[in-house]
């Protein structure tokens, strides 16, 4: 009846209910990561999406609604729903692919977009990996529109919330991570935006920590990039790229102990925790402490691997067995609490290439919070052989992979 007498009043009402909707999906898949950083950014996923909901580009309202049926799904144990989200995650992508081929790729809307579909293909994807399709897009965005894109506003919000997919991706890949540049870095967190965010009523010693142990995260790929390379080429010419890395993997060392004593106090006072709300603090800081343990790991390993000079090639350590040690440290380190509650699309994403087993069972989708503590191992938890219960995220077979020439050289 709404539909025939009031048809915009009904078509409004479901705008809104699903929108408001989207709040019990963060809840639900990211409880402590969007506490943390709603408390600590300008603009929250939800205040985004109350002040423009009515001009936003299909694919972004059809990324939500994708999100939110899927929610529905999982929650109600509900078949039809997931096949419904299916279908709008399809038209979102297809929307999408016509967004960036636009004057509004590089806005916060598009990448909002791209962010949330990406989302959903980690959820429900059509193969192991298509995830990584997304996650390539987003990369090429994200350069696209630049690091002072991300620095205010919604920008660094879906920085924050993207950014440990896109080292994850990086491992996966075997290639430096972008944000590890001293160009991105700069824009993550330095004594200037710690001290805005202080002025800004949003500083959070707690948060500021973390970013600066991300800045150092975010080198680790590139660290076990050029490794490889080194330890590839087994040639005392690279002599001089060798002394390099050398010193700031000691440097990076260096930096994360200093940052986990900060983070040590097993109550944080309430100084420390700042804005962050009281009971997700110990999360976030079990988490940070967890991530910055494994990268001081994977750099330990990496400093063991290396020669010191031209004439240690040859006892250097194999790529293989480091990540093999690496993977068998992080299994132990990444013990969370248990917890009570549970700039082109790429041809083979495009309209009417998806391929979905017949598997919609929604018990596959109530997954609880492993997104959430995968988030908060800043990427590093990519190096886990099953990624905090989360295996498509997980570098373990490609990094197997990348490195198996080196093992037998």
């Amino acid at each position: 009846m709404d539909e025939q007498f009031a048809p915009s009043l009904a078509y409004e009402a479901i705008s809104i209910q699903t929108r408001e909707s989207f709040e019990g999906w963060l809840r639900y898949y990211f409880p402590s990561v969007s506490a943390c950083v709603d408390s600590r950014v300008q603009v929250t996923w939800m205040g985004f999406f109350r002040s423009g909901w009515s001009t936003f580009p299909p694919a972004l309202v059809w990324a939500v609604r994708a999100l939110t049926a899927l929610l529905m799904g999982a929650s109600q144990d509900n078949r039809q729903a997931i096949l419904c989200a299916r279908h709008m995650y399809s038209r979102g992508v297809r929307h999408l692919a016509s967004l960036i081929q636009t004057e509004s790729a590089l806005t916060d809307e598009t990448l909002a977009a791209a962010i949330l579909l990406g989302g959903y293909e980690v959820l429900d994807g059509s193969s192991d990996r298509s995830w990584i399709i997304h996650a390539r897009g987003i990369c090429q965005l994200m350069r696209a529109r630049g690091p002072s894109a991300h620095e205010r506003g919604m920008g660094r919000t879906l920085l924050m919330c993207w950014r440990p997919y896109i080292v994850a991706d990086a491992f996966i890949h075997g290639v430096p991570c972008f944000l590890g540049d001293s160009e991105w870095t700069c824009k993550s967190m330095t004594t200037e935006i710690a001290r805005a965010e202080d002025e800004q009523g949003l500083g959070s010693l707690i948060g500021q920590t973390a970013d600066y142990a991300f800045n150092e995260v975010a080198k680790c790929p590139g660290y076990l990039a050029t490794t490889k390379q080194i330890l590839m080429a087994n040639s005392p010419a690279l002599a001089l790229t060798r002394k390099s890395l050398l010193g700031n993997l000691l440097k990076s060392k260096q930096n994360l102990v200093e940052l986990d004593l900060m983070l040590s106090a097993t109550k944080p006072p309430a100084g420390f925790v700042g804005v962050i709300p009281s009971r997700h603090a110990t999360t976030l800081v079990h988490g940070s402490r967890g991530c910055i343990d494994s990268a001081i790991a994977l750099l330990d390993r990496l400093l063991a691997a290396l020669p010191t000079d031209s004439r240690d090639f040859a006892n250097s350590q194999s790529l293989g067995s480091i990540i093999q040690s690496i993977t068998m440290h992080n299994d132990q380190v990444w013990q969370f609490p248990t917890k009570k509650s549970r700039l082109e699309i790429p041809p083979s994403q495009r309209a009417g290439s998806f391929r979905y087993s017949q598997d919609a069972n929604p018990r596959k989708y109530a997954i609880g919070d492993r997104l959430d503590r995968f988030s908060l191992t800043m990427g590093m938890g990519s190096l886990l052989p099953n990624s905090c219960g989360i295996p498509q995220l997980s570098a373990d077979d490609a990094i197997s992979g990348h490195f198996t020439k080196s093992s037998s050289t």
